[in-house]
């Protein structure tokens, strides 16, 4: 039986690191957009992920269209496990950090999400979420959601509208292994909640997939 994987995103705050480690998250992520409501700047990333690693969290930075020479500054910064890539980076950009990475997918503006795995061969996974239309994820809303073809499904990660009421549907309707999460776990935008992380890992333990 597998486990599902949980990564809490758009944390800001050190005592929501503690929430989601307390909660069982397996990663978190940090959003280094600036005209997100869940944005933080490269120092409070810095401190953020050093204190998330002393948790055992697997860390996520997140991108959308930033130039090379910032990405290149937050990796030497910050150390990041992951870097996310939420804009409409090529596969040359992506992988000339040589540095594991994700590519999210907005299913808002393509359907052919399969094309994704073609152009990135060498993304680690691919996050499908609802955005498009210059927005970077944290919408709250869900794409409609299909059975996710067995022979990809250990490198999509599920996102986009997910919350403590649909997540075990909305697990069994895609076959996800690995889900992401930000607005369903907020009490108002860019505010976590501990008994909204809580309620939700629930949730998700309780499901089991085989």
């Amino acid at each position: 039986m597998k486990q599902i994987k949980v990564k809490f995103c758009g944390l800001k705050k050190h005592h929501e690191l503690h929430w989601a480690a307390e909660s069982g998250a397996d990663a978190v992520g940090f959003v280094l957009v600036e005209k997100s409501p869940r944005y933080v700047d490269m120092e409070l990333a810095k401190e953020l992920i050093d204190a998330a690693k002393k948790m055992q969290l697997i860390t996520v930075v997140l991108f959308a269209d930033h130039p090379a020479e910032y990405v290149n500054k937050v990796i030497d910064s910050c150390y990041p496990d992951v870097l996310q890539f939420h804009g409409f980076e090529t596969a040359g950009f992506c992988e000339q950090f040589k540095h594991r990475y994700w590519k999210a997918i907005p299913m808002l503006s393509t359907a052919d999400y399969l094309s994704y795995f073609d152009q990135y061969p060498n993304a680690e996974a691919f996050l499908l979420d609802t955005f498009g239309k210059q927005q970077s994820g944290g919408s709250g809303h869900a794409f409609e959601w299909f059975q996710f073809p067995e022979q990809h499904k250990e490198k999509m990660i599920l996102a986009g509208g997910l919350h403590e009421n649909n997540v075990a549907d909305a697990i069994l309707s895609t076959g996800a292994e690995f889900i992401d999460i930000s607005s369903g776990i907020e009490e108002m935008k860019g505010v976590k909640s501990a008994n909204k992380m809580m309620s939700f890992m629930q949730q998700v333990k309780a499901i089991e997939i085989t």
